[in-house]
């Protein structure tokens, strides 16, 4: 890759990151979110090819899951990552939106087959899925795409270079048509990644300050657990750096939670962070607002506990995404003491 195509990429990317501050300042501390948006600005100066903002222009929103549940023994809800999806698909609901390099938006739920101006991609509702086309090289590693997943929506997607990457309710990927010499994608949310093995290109998942850096590998990310940023290594390795302070290399079977300038790495049972792409949800000794939350992204409901006191519980079960939520709360309910209204989308838990 060229030094001008390395620096219209580097530059790409600072201009989402501080479009991204600028864009959840409302919903933030308006003097913490100016703090990470100067940090950012003296991180890379923008002077150079500022105007390549302009291709910045469209991005937004995210992915999970379903139960049949167990008590177990017996706090803030999980922060939310990216704006609900504001385009309205043909079922009424947020639709799962691609970002074009032009500006343009396209519901993927109303598109079948080929999109773009070179039709390098290629759509299948039905299936949920989006192709890219093998890596031609040229000037395409400057176009980049964005796609957004809505509450109760995830889609499976293949990148140019072959890598697949299952996507999650309310997340949010952002990568190049093709790649170049190196492979970097940004994260927002929660995927799943089977990365295509090469040996001269690594493959760099940005996640916050987060960067975890594979050849050819499996592994779940996910930046949505109250501020902290999980890695879980399926197949392979992963080093996992954060921010330039610290790194760790993974062995299959470990977690790394990173949160601020911390990386803590622990065994783990994979399948409870990687469930959610069989279509079931999985709790192992999960507290129940832990669970709500899971349930709200998925069913686009809002859970509002009545009874402070069962916050904390815990549980462990598999829940079937499939189910309708009036099913899943009555599974619940048969099992534990905590019962459940359910009126216009929003749950009373007491």
């Amino acid at each position: 890759m060229t030094n001008e195509k390395q620096q219209n990429r580097k530059t790409f990317i600072d201009c989402y990151r501080i479009g991204r501050s600028l864009e959840y300042m409302d919903r933030y501390d308006q003097e913490q979110a100016w703090k990470k948006l100067n940090s950012a600005i003296q991180r890379k100066r923008l002077h150079r090819r500022i105007s390549y903002m302009s291709s910045v222009a469209a991005m937004v929103a995210i992915a999970f899951t379903s139960f049949y549940l167990w008590r177990g023994e017996d706090q803030a809800p999980a922060e939310k990552l990216a704006d609900a999806q504001e385009t309205v698909g043909q079922s009424g609901r947020p639709g799962v939106i691609l970002s074009l390099s032009d500006g343009r938006r396209i519901d993927l739920s109303a598109r079948e087959g080929k999109i773009g101006a070179g039709e390098e991609v290629v759509n299948h509702p039905e299936n949920k899925q989006l192709f890219y086309a093998a890596d031609q090289g040229g000037e395409k590693i400057s176009r980049m795409n964005r796609l957004d997943i809505p509450q109760g929506a995830e889609y499976h997607l293949v990148l140019s270079d072959g890598t697949r990457v299952w996507m999650n309710a309310r997340s949010r990927l952002v990568y190049p048509v093709a790649f170049g010499d190196t492979r970097e994608v940004e994260l927002e949310g929660e995927a799943y990644f089977e990365v295509t093995r090469d040996e001269n290109r690594p493959f760099i998942v940005h996640a916050g300050q987060v960067a975890v850096k594979v050849l050819g590998t499996e592994f779940n990310v996910n930046t949505c657990r109250k501020q902290k940023v999980q890695t879980v290594l399926v197949k392979g390795s992963v080093q996992v750096e954060n921010g330039g302070k610290r790194e760790v290399v993974l062995r299959p079977g470990e977690l790394a939670e990173t949160v601020g300038t911390q990386i803590r790495v622990t065994q783990v049972n994979v399948r409870k962070y990687t469930a959610w792409r069989e279509g079931v949800f999985y709790f192992e000794e999960a507290e129940l607002e832990e669970i709500m939350t899971e349930l709200a992204d998925w069913y686009c409901v809002q859970a509002v506990f009545t009874d402070q006191t069962v916050r904390t519980r815990k549980f462990s079960g598999v829940l079937e995404r499939s189910e309708t939520i009036e099913n899943v709360l009555k599974k619940i309910e048969r099992t534990t003491s905590v019962h459940f209204t359910i009126q216009q989308g929003i749950i009373q838990v007491k």
